[in-house]
């Protein structure tokens, strides 16, 4: 989906009122490009070190399509019917029931609007109902507040610090990991 959508026309596998997730199409990839090469978008994040080459979007696409490890979503907005992100849950341990979670919410006009906190909380959701997972990690920048008071609102915890473990901008920065349990979602279900 390129462009604008009547949001009750989008094929989605999750809806919220704030959130729209539906399958990462080919058409996406513009979108997922021009958010690598925003500053703007990447100040947090270790992507961006160079422009995006075709060769990183073609290993997205075949990562969103075609790996066994990972469930990818596009994330739009159900009011502009724009695509306004990617989420998903990324080296899925079978055996173990876990998997890490990534989101990036790239439109810079769709910041600060609950967007992001609703497609982690579908997500997540998905992780723990549809793929009987039992942890959800990941890692984020822990100078990046609005996305670790995202995750906080879903119920990630704080696990620890990697210390200047990310390279952003010319200088290293901690990572704060965070992770979730199964019974720690279910209990802020019924909260």
């Amino acid at each position: 989906m390129s462009g604008t959508q009547d949001s009750k026309d989008i094929a989605a596998y999750a809806r919220g009122d704030k959130a729209v997730l539906r399958a990462f199409a080919r058409e996406d990839l513009g979108h997922y490009r021009r958010w690598l090469d925003d500053q703007q978008v990447t100040e947090f994040l270790e992507m961006g070190a160079r422009p995006t080459r075709d060769k990183e979007c073609d290993e997205f696409w075949r990562l969103a399509n075609e790996a066994d490890d990972a469930v990818v979503f596009a994330i739009v907005d159900p009011d502009s019917g724009q695509t306004v992100g990617v989420t998903g849950l990324y080296m899925i341990q079978w055996v173990c029931r876990r998997a890490q979670l990534n989101i990036l919410v790239g439109d810079p006009d769709a910041w600060d609007k609950g967007i992001g906190t609703e497609a982690t909380r579908m997500t997540v959701a998905y992780g723990f109902r549809r793929l009987n997972l039992e942890s959800i990690q990941l890692g984020v920048n822990a100078e990046n507040g609005r996305a670790i008071k995202a995750y906080e609102k879903v119920g990630f915890v704080h696990e620890g610090v990697r210390r200047r473990f990310l390279f952003c901008n010319g200088r290293y920065c901690d990572m704060v990991c965070m992770s979730i349990l199964r019974e720690e979602h279910e209990r802020a279900l019924t909260e």
